[in-house]
């Protein structure tokens, strides 16, 4: 069990730095599975990388997935049996079906329910809630210690509308943002992760089921490999202010150390991009200063 960090600015060359790793551990060990996870919709552009760069011009043992596909391949390791899957389609469905049956119930939302468009924007609602693992209770709680009662009334109605979708779609459907919740429950039986080495790429930063799944990966892998966007000289290790440049990979860094600590993963040595010109822009000086002097206000 190891976490490291491929840490470097945009245009660098980490993608390409860890994609070379990867299939170089995966020709010397062709007994271990890897696991690129990306993604979703850079799936396809990450397995034409993989197959290009690799001598043998294929996979082979180096599995190319999102989160969401590595669910569904645990799921059928394990013959885990899911229920059926709302599409966003499906998910505004039930979501007009059920507003219909609480209408009354709604004091801010009720009359605009007919207006274009407002399904959607409730519906995406609803999404942000499941993927963040905001409870129906949590929103009471918040609604309660609401000063501005216009506000407290809105995340009432959201309550409501929340907890009708739940009641509707329990035991009988579950949302694509509850595929990962189910990911962690029984990924610790499956053989195929454990012992694996994994790596993310192309992640910003991560929701808080996506970290749950990542303490599980560094528990039972044998080693996590991250690549992070930024300069290796910005002192990668420290929590920042949300105005600075790199707020959202300081803070993943930071949360990941702490998820290994709290499994007892190790650390493997980090890998810091700092070689000038970058990959990218070996000829593009121009681009090169872009990239070294954007939004770093002062520098120049």
């Amino acid at each position: 069990m190891a976490l490291q960090f491929l840490i470097g600015g945009s245009g660098s060359g980490k993608t390409r730095r860890l994609y070379e790793d990867l299939i170089r551990e995966s020709i010397r060990e062709p007994q271990t599975h890897f696991f690129a996870i990306v993604p979703e919709q850079s799936t396809m552009q990450t397995q034409k990388e993989i197959v290009e760069l690799h001598p043998g011009h294929g996979v082979m043992n180096i599995n190319i997935v999102s989160f969401e596909r590595l669910a569904w391949r645990i799921f059928e390791e394990l013959a885990v049996e899911s229920l059926a899957v709302l599409d966003d389609m499906g998910k505004s469905m039930v979501l007009r079906r059920v507003a219909s049956g609480v209408r009354k119930d709604l004091r801010i939302y009720g009359s605009r329910l007919d207006k274009n468009g407002m399904i959607g924007e409730l519906k995406s609602v609803l999404s942000e809630f499941f993927q963040y693992g905001i409870t129906k209770e949590q929103l009471g709680g918040l609604a309660d210690e609401e000063k501005n009662p216009l506000l407290s009334q809105k995340l009432k109605d959201l309550q409501t509308l929340f907890s009708a979708f739940r009641d509707y779609t329990e035991n009988r459907v579950m949302v694509k943002e509850e595929i990962l919740s189910l990911l962690c429950e029984v990924l610790p039986r499956s053989e195929l992760i454990r012992g694996s080495v994994v790596t993310l790429d192309g992640y910003t930063g991560f929701t808080p089921v996506q970290y749950r799944l990542l303490e599980l990966l560094l528990l039972l892998c044998r080693k996590v490999t991250v690549t992070i966007t930024m300069d290796p000289e910005e002192a990668p290790y420290r929590e920042s202010g949300e105005e600075e440049l790199f707020h959202l990979s300081l803070h993943t860094v930071c949360r990941l150390i702490d998820l290994a600590s709290r499994t007892g993963c190790g650390r493997e040595r980090d890998i810091l991009l700092t070689g000038k010109p970058f990959w990218r822009f070996r000829e593009s000086p121009e681009l090169q200063f872009i990239e070294e002097e954007l939004f770093r206000y002062g520098s120049a």
